[in-house]
């Protein structure tokens, strides 16, 4: 069931501010931006990508969005353990949270088949901004593009490059399998300008 909530007054019809009642209405229900919270089991061990993908799947097919998501803007996805178990879908993007400790640049995006050369090539420049130690605590991701390509397609092979950061998954299996699912907050969007690709992680607290 999605819950769409408006402040204030409900206005009737034959109004004088219906219009602007009709207005508002549609704008909460615009999920150009969109905000996804998951709760989730204690101990539940789960990848944030893996369960956005299937979540703006079955908004588009609820008639959201179109194929490969032009209509979307933003999405905002967060998991935290707390109850009822369940997923909160809300119009709108949030704020970034603070404590930047990785700002990464490049002008290349994802090919639609990701490569093993472009794969390192992001790798190598993520390791050029990273001389910390490896995270073993939850983090956020904040990732802006230029690209007009799907959102959701493009958030897996971004992320799936982080293992300098993040440690190695002990049970990967592939060449790129880093410990992803220490992201508890994710965000990617679009910019009119600027790099072709950015990421920016820090810790959250």
């Amino acid at each position: 069931m999605l819950k769409i909530e408006i402040a204030g007054s409900a206005i009737g019809g034959e109004d004088a501010n219906e219009a602007l009642w009709v207005d508002e209405i549609v704008s909460a229900s615009d999920l150009a931006n969109v905000s996804l919270t998951f709760r989730l089991e204690s101990q539940r061990n789960v990848d944030l990508d893996n369960l956005v993908r299937p979540a703006m799947r079955a908004l588009k097919r609820s008639g959201f969005y179109q194929s490969g998501f032009p209509e979307l803007n933003s999405i905002t996805a967060s998991k935290l353990v707390g109850q009822p178990i369940g997923l909160t879908i809300e119009s709108g993007s949030r704020l970034v949270p603070e404590g930047k400790l990785l700002s990464v640049e490049s002008d290349r995006i994802p090919p639609s088949d990701p490569t093993f050369a472009w794969k390192s090539e992001w790798t190598a420049a993520i390791q050029k901004e990273w001389d910390a130690p490896v995270i073993c605590n939850p983090i956020w991701l904040a990732i802006s593009t230029t690209s007009l390509r799907s959102l959701v397609d493009l958030m897996k092979p971004i992320i799936n490059v982080l293992e300098r950061v993040l440690r190695r998954d002990p049970n990967g299996r592939n060449p790129f399998c880093p410990n992803d699912h220490l992201v508890d907050w994710l965000q990617i969007r679009r910019v009119s300008s600027g790099a072709a690709l950015k990421l920016v992680a820090g810790m959250l607290s």
